[in-house]
């Protein structure tokens, strides 16, 4: 252990280093350019803590507008471009901020500017007596499906969120992400997204660039990132950059607001599901700011109103507090503490319950060390805590689990005309909590019991470059060496040569102390291209090797509150894809309308699987239980989308399937024989439409439309009589389908009740059909009947109302 943190501070210091020299040589070899200084000011009743900077971009020798102009803000990682019309807009924090405008052959442009209001830049760029390279920055302009140089790259903010109807009237991250192709989840009431056919554990889930290991309310019908301080997400699911690893499919990174530098505000919001509060403001007036949201349910009286005793007696809680400060040293340096807590507790009448809790802290420094370079330093703490109870008074128990981790990320970004390069290094210490079996209540039987986990350290320095040698071409690279040690203290089973691993041929047992017990680790190399046929055509293609050392373990269909984290050790070995995915994207009518067809393929080794009949919770032996096999998901994802206009919005349709299977030279212990089977999350056709008809100021009505095929189930083939005892047989693992899935749902936004106020109404009906969408099927023979019949189990299959009222207050 003590060599392994040598060799990370050793890593550290040398980035260090690297990064102050090369800060020498900057400042030494180029000179300060001259910025102009703008200040726009809004009036007291406009102040907001964010404004809109637009403008015109033209050519000073001729006056033609300029498009593919480069708008580089603050030096760090966003920024726009200029349309076919030389105009750009972009969305800024109140503040100070440096912006550079770059084009090819052109002089580059400076600029501080102070935002206290919207403003209008125009810019005038001279020519260049001698060549310059592009230096392109892109982000959320309407054409960077054409013109990002990712594939599979999802970016959304928050006001684009809040368009898509959703369960409680809650603009939700979660719900958005499955409108969109390529993403869905195994059905209502199941946490987690399957993206491009991946197991919900594959995905990597971020705060801030922070590690998220529980990100749903609800049984998974409400993500835990409060809309009210959230900001943006950006969803890789084609080539996953260097700089995210510690998964194996996909990448979402949500990023959450800032307080206002000059105002406060408060915010109320009260609903039939949900209630929140929201503060935010400076605690030094342009220097530091904090923002504070705080989310509690409201769900029990609805259960209260229920007829049915069972649901009556339910009891269903959640609450979400995030709270964000930023502090600003100077306009180059700053920063941010971010803090999340959530937690659940459901209770199915006497039956069963769950609870959980989720804490995530992280402390993000940001430097402007100079023009084309930045250094960011990331240090984070999360823990997890999950549990599952029956109350039954002789066999009452409750069953606590999790883990906690701390994540440390040091990463710099130098730019230099058509180059950028991201470099740094990575490190995750994960701590696996006990499993632990109590008494739940005093007349309960049942003993005590507790399982001892794993420890594991996580290592990985990565470096990205971003090339554009030409406004149609762009290149990005990267590579990323991930290590992971497990750690000891721990004991370790031993099992019969040439037998399959059981409890039947356990042999012994080995104990090791403190410090290294093994290691994986190996090269994953990350790319994507991007060749623009011309402003309104691209061809984009990527591929992405990533290894996964972390992973659930469930028996349930789909992720629940209380899955299992599991480190890899000697006998579960760390799952290892191939990502590969091309595009063609197409705009029309410059940039009103979207188009874009992606196909994909994943292949991934060691991806678990469950031997028949499997045990669990309170296994020491978990590989006793487990098969690990190869899988591989394909498919082909369809986006059509409108960006302006009266109706807004988005059609999507995906082919996805996703396969797997088992390895094992001991064929009892085969799934399926070793054929090929479809996932639980094997979803063929999803279509999903969303449309935003838009009424006049703060006014809309929304509509969100989802389709999707029967995830697979596995059903008894047969049934044959022993002693007089009628036993099904089940045939083949997930070779039918439960019903197909359809829901439609509808919001209306509109103004409050007093016009000098900023509040709003939040009409909307999940499920306005009132379907009852099957979430599961089982099989249960009625009285003294050979044949069993097939009955479907919805979560939730009635219409869902609710109405949200929220008012914000600027002081």
């Amino acid at each position: 252990m003590n060599r392994v943190n040598i060799i990370f501070q050793r890593l550290n210091k040398i980035l260090l280093c690297c990064s102050l020299v090369y800060f020498s040589f900057i400042t030494s070899a180029f000179g300060q350019n001259d910025f102009k200084e703008i200040r726009f000011q809004a009036e007291e009743h406009e102040k907001g803590s964010s404004y809109f900077l637009t403008g015109t971009i033209r050519d000073q020798d001729s006056g033609e507008p300029l498009s593919g102009v480069a708008v580089h803000i603050d030096g760090f990682f966003t920024g726009i471009n200029s349309d076919s019309r030389g105009q750009y807009i972009v969305n800024l924090d109140s503040g100070k901020h440096r912006i550079v405008f770059r084009k090819f052959g052109k002089a580059a442009d400076f600029y501080i500017i102070e935002m206290y209001g919207n403003g209008i830049l125009d810019v005038s760029l001279t020519s260049l007596d001698f060549n310059l390279d592009v230096f392109t920055v892109f982000a959320e302009e309407r054409d960077r499906n054409v013109r990002s140089a990712i594939t599979g790259l999802t970016r959304m903010n928050i006001e684009e969120i809040k368009l898509v109807p959703a369960l409680m009237g809650e603009p939700d991250v979660f719900n958005v992400l499955q409108a969109m192709p390529g993403v869905t989840s195994v059905g209502e009431g199941s946490a987690g997204l399957n993206i491009r056919g991946g197991q919900a554990d594959q995905n990597l889930i971020m705060m801030n660039e922070a590690v998220v290991l529980s990100n749903n309310h609800a049984l998974g019908f409400l993500s835990s990132f409060n809309g009210d301080v959230l900001q943006n997400f950006s969803l890789y699911k084609g080539a996953v950059p260097s700089y995210f690893g510690g998964r194996s499919a996909a990448a979402l990174n949500i990023e959450m607001r800032k307080g206002d530098f000059e105002d406060w505000k408060y915010g109320l919001s009260f609903g039939t599901a949900t209630s929140k509060i929201m503060l935010e403001g400076p605690l030094n007036p342009e220097k530091t700011s904090m923002i504070a949201g705080i989310r509690r349910s409201n769900l029990n009286w609805k259960l209260n109103s229920v007829d049915q005793f069972d649901v009556r007696n339910s009891d269903v809680r959640f609450h979400d507090i995030y709270l964000g400060l930023s502090h600003k040293f100077s306009e180059k340096h700053t920063l941010d503490l971010s803090v999340l807590n959530t937690g659940d507790f459901f209770q199915f009448s006497n039956q069963f319950g769950f609870e959980w809790n989720n804490f995530v802290t992280s402390l993000t420094s940001k430097n402007l060390l100079s023009d084309s370079f930045s250094l960011v330093g990331l240090l984070a703490y999360g823990s997890f805590n999950n549990g599952f109870f029956d109350p039954a008074e002789i066999d009452a128990f409750k069953v606590d689990n999790g883990l906690y981790y701390l994540q440390g990320k040091i990463s710099g970004l130098w730019t230099k005309d058509n180059f950028d390069l991201t470099f740094g290094a990575e490190g995750i210490q994960y701590q696996m909590r006990p499993e632990t079996l109590a008494p739940f209540g005093e007349s309960s039987g049942i003993f005590a019991d507790r399982v001892n986990k794993q420890k594991g350290l996580e290592l990985a320095p990565f470096v990205s470059g971003e090339w554009n040698p030409h406004e149609n071409f762009a290149l990005t690279a990267g590579l990323r060496y991930s290590t992971y040690i497990q750690l000891g203290p721990d004991t370790v089973f031993t099992y019969q040569q040439g037998l399959p691993v059981s409890s039947l041929t356990r042999t012994g047992e080995e104990v090791f102390g403190s410090g290294e017990m093994l290691r994986y680790g190996g090269f994953e190399p990350r790319g994507s291209f991007r060749w623009s046929i011309d402003e309104a055509n691209s061809i984009k293609g990527g591929y992405s090797k990533m290894y996964q050392y972390l992973q659930t373990i469930s028996n349930a269909t789909g992720p629940t509150p209380i899955d299992l984290w599991q480190l890899s050790t000697a006998y579960i070995l760390p799952q290892m894809s191939h990502n590969f995915s091309l595009g063609y994207f197409r705009n029309f009518e410059e940039d009103e309308w979207s188009t874009s067809l992606e196909g994909f393929y994943r292949a991934t080794q060691n991806q678990l699987e469950y031997r028949d009949f499997a045990d669990l919770f309170l296994n020491p032996g978990l590989e006793t239980e487990l098969i690990q096999g190869e899988g591989r998901a394909f498919g082909a994802e369809l986006m059509i989308q409108r960006n302006r206009g009266a109706v807004t919005g988005w059609l999507a349709y995906t082919y996805s399937r996703s396969f797997i299977r088992t390895l094992s030279e001991f064929q009892e212990i085969q799934v399926n024989r070793g054929n090929w089977f479809p996932t639980n999350f094997d979803r063929p056709h999803i279509v999903s439409l969303v449309a935003n008809l838009h009424l006049g100021r703060n006014k809309s009505l929304n509509m969100n439309v989802n389709y999707s095929t029967g995830r697979p189930v596995t059903a008894p083939a047969t049934n044959y009589v022993v002693g007089g005892v009628f036993i099904p047989d089940f045939g083949d693992r997930n070779q039918f389908r439960i019903p197909d899935y359809f829901r439609v749902d509808l919001s209306y936004l509109t103004n409050g009740i007093v016009r000098t106020w900023d509040d709003r109404f939040n009409f909307s009906i999940y499920n306005l059909l009132g379907r009852r969408n099957a979430y599961s099927v089982f099989f249960q023979r009625e009285g003294m009947s050979r044949r069993l019949r097939p009955y479907q189990v919805s979560i939730l299959g009635a219409i869902f109302p609710s109405i949200t009222y929220s008012v914000n207050v600027s002081k």
